[in-house]
């Protein structure tokens, strides 16, 4: 059975990318399910972006398939590259339209 994604989002047979946003009132149980998404076998890149502070977390698969026990972690002033997509933008860009960075 197939999976109907969310209203608005899209969901990927097979994702190399994928980001989880973490919510300030569930943010343990969210974190918790990140290393569930580590057995998808194509999946390349786990970005973790928390919604309380400017710092993204990317997981990473190496070249044997391991995911690192530690993720690399950006803070406001540096540049997120994703690997996966081909993608490198400040981390800033990706909080630009919250209450976190002033308008």
């Amino acid at each position: 059975m197939t999976r109907a994604p969310a209203r608005g989002g899209h969901e990927m047979a097979e994702p190399v990318l994928l980001a989880e946003i973490l919510p300030p009132n569930d943010y343990i149980e969210t974190r918790a399910n990140i290393w569930s998404y580590t057995t998808l076998p194509g999946l390349r890149e786990i970005l973790v972006v928390p919604s309380t502070r400017i710092e993204v977390e990317l997981f990473r698969r190496d070249d044997a398939g391991d995911w690192p026990a530690q993720p690399i972690v950006c803070g406001d002033g540096e540049t997120l590259r994703i690997a996966s997509i081909d993608l490198a933008l400040p981390v800033r860009a990706l909080y630009r339209t919250t209450s976190l960075v002033p308008g």
